[in-house]
């Protein structure tokens, strides 16, 4: 299995080819924003191991400059197929280089970079518990 260099950095085993047998949703587009056009693809929402929901903002694998930026939050990027979102990894924002970022976008075939803004490590082991195990 994958160890990650980083003990803040998760990668999903379905990025590797090994698929869960429980693929229930864990995530989901905010119902309050189903009727507005421009914002109902800016969030999304995934919920933790504990339960407790989390409200990300989205931004496209070329943002990856805006996210980059960010010092206080947990990223998630997520690869889309079709209509199917699937994290592929979780982090802490701080611990990623713009540069970084690509290089995970094209390896795991990132489309999209999930920001839940002032979160904190256990915030990150509490996502990564929920989409990544």
């Amino acid at each position: 299995m994958y160890q990650p260099r980083y003990p803040s950095f998760s990668v999903s085993r379905s990025a590797f080819g090994q698929t869960l047998e429980d693929a229930g949703p864990r995530g989901q587009a905010l119902q309050s924003l189903a009727e507005t056009d421009s914002l109902r693809s800016r969030f999304f929402s995934w919920r933790g191991a504990s339960g407790r929901r989390y409200v990300c903002s989205v931004f496209q694998s070329g943002e990856d400059s805006f996210v980059a930026d960010v010092t206080n939050g947990v990223v998630i990027g997520v690869a889309r197929e079709g209509a199917t979102t699937r994290p592929v990894c979780v982090f802490l924002a701080q611990e990623r280089a713009r540069r970084g970022l690509r290089q995970i976008a094209r390896e795991l075939g990132v489309a999209e970079w999930h920001v839940h803004f002032c979160a904190d490590a256990a915030s990150l082991r509490d996502l990564s518990a929920s989409l990544l195990n």
